[in-house]
């Protein structure tokens, strides 16, 4: 069959479709696409694999190489997609800031200067605590990995710096950070 691919024998091109086609379609359907899209990239493949039949001697390599194509091709999608949704989401971010009035957007953008600011004015390793939790997203025990450090000593370190940041920050710089940061401070306060 190979043989007879190489020599450019629609026949043997139409049995090593049938023979993959549908794994081809299951495997990138468990990647996540639907069944429209996975089949659009496995005929593409197929379509590189006819353009390139003289450069396969087995199955075992044209297998291979169906299954990279469409795994590469579905990447490239998968990310595109993702790229557009995060284009949007900031698009989308920026308008609904734009109908914010002005001097709301600077009380806001200057609070969360001085948020920044009293972060920086904590000791050292509480201040590299809060930045890695905080500002990062940092989950504790990547926080504790980074610094060298228990997670205990980075869930001792979150608290008192939370504490440090209250006696520092007015309410209403409180209040930004609690928003901001809802997520870290709620699940940091049990």
């Amino acid at each position: 069959m190979v043989s007879d691919f190489r020599a450019g024998k629609p026949e043997a091109y139409q049995d090593i479709f049938y023979l993959l086609y549908q794994p081809l379609c299951l495997f990138l359907a468990k990647m996540g696409l639907d069944n429209f899209v996975a089949e659009e990239i496995v005929h593409d493949s197929f379509l590189k694999l006819w353009n390139r039949n003289g450069d396969f001697s087995e199955l075992h390599s044209i297998r291979s190489f169906l299954y990279v194509s469409c795994k590469n091709a579905a990447l490239n999608l998968l990310d595109k997609e993702k790229r557009h949704r995060v284009k949007a989401e900031g698009y989308q971010y920026s308008l609904d800031w734009f109908d914010v009035p002005v001097t709301q957007q600077m009380i806001y953008t200057e609070t969360i200067q001085e948020v920044h600011l009293a972060i920086e004015k904590l000791p050292e390793q509480c201040r590299n605590v809060i930045r890695l939790l905080f500002v990062e997203g940092y989950t504790p025990q990547e926080v504790a990995d980074e610094l060298g450090i228990s997670s205990s000593t980075v869930y001792n370190q979150k608290m008192r710096g939370i504490q440090l940041l209250r006696n520092v920050l007015n309410k209403d710089q409180l209040f930004v950070f609690m928003l901001v940061f809802a997520d870290v401070v709620c699940c940091s306060v049990k």
